[in-house]
């Protein structure tokens, strides 16, 4: 277990990371490609990379797993930590930063003033008034990771949240309202950018824009700026209608 103290001022600034770290997407995904059993939720990407690599010449050229393994799929990495951050930036808002920290359950454990993180090291951590940034990895699972050094920086590495899909209720509610603007709706749970939602749904941004007047204009979603950036919502219609779409079988 991993104990992170954190102090009035740590609390003050902590964060999330804004997009994927590639150096930990490359590290943590290359442990998965040496174990003999991967996590369901990677067995496809490791029939795949593993096939790639039989078929590459040998000697392999240099930096070729990067190539392989992590740059095809980038997309599915930085739809997956986009995910993670829109999620946590609702438990910000809603809970201030205690509501931020306490919505990382089962990864972690927030008991004021300490974080209690899974991890195969146990250990205190002292983060001394500069706070912690939250990083959200695809590739990351099971548990956290810190540096060991407690003079480097302080980038706490969990795993990106894992988004809860009811198959039959997609496929009922984009039967209603055509397949985009449902996965819009649906992504829109949390609060999320036009980009991220682009990203997350597959589309264009002019292509999301359009779809996103729609919804307002149905009271299904709205939108709120928060500095220079907009957050796009479901209202309380929106989310009643996505939680009964099972009816619509």
């Amino acid at each position: 277990m991993l104990r992170i103290h954190f102090t009035d001022t740590d609390l003050l600034n902590t964060r999330v990371a804004t997009a994927p770290d590639p150096h930990w997407e490359l590290v943590l995904s290359l442990r998965h490609l040496r174990r003999r059993v991967v996590p369901p939720r990677y067995g496809d990407w490791h029939r795949e990379v593993v096939a790639q690599f039989a078929r590459l010449p040998h000697p392999r050229p240099p930096e070729a797993y990067r190539e392989v393994a992590v740059d095809p799929y980038w997309e599915d990495i930085r739809a997956g930590v986009d995910g993670d951050r829109a999620l946590r930036i609702r438990a910000l808002l809603d809970g201030g930063v205690h509501g931020l920290l306490g919505s990382y359950v089962p990864t972690m454990r927030w008991t004021p003033p300490t974080l209690h993180v899974r991890s195969a090291l146990d250990r205190d951590h002292e983060l001394r008034g500069r706070g912690l940034l939250l990083q959200p990895s695809y590739f990351c699972h099971g548990g956290g990771h810190l540096p060991e050094d407690p003079d480097a920086p302080p980038v706490l590495v969990h795993p990106a949240a894992q988004p809860q899909a009811d198959p039959a209720g997609d496929k009922a509610l984009a039967r209603l309202m055509g397949a985009t603007r449902a996965g819009i709706l649906i992504a829109a749970g949390t609060a999320c950018t036009s980009g991220e939602l682009a990203r997350r749904v597959g589309v264009s941004a002019p292509t999301v824009s359009h779809h996103l007047s729609a919804l307002r204009d149905a009271g299904l979603l709205r939108t709120v700026s928060h500095g220079t950036s907009a957050f796009h919502v479901r209202t309380r219609t929106g989310s009643a209608l996505v939680n009964s779409s099972c009816a619509f079988r």
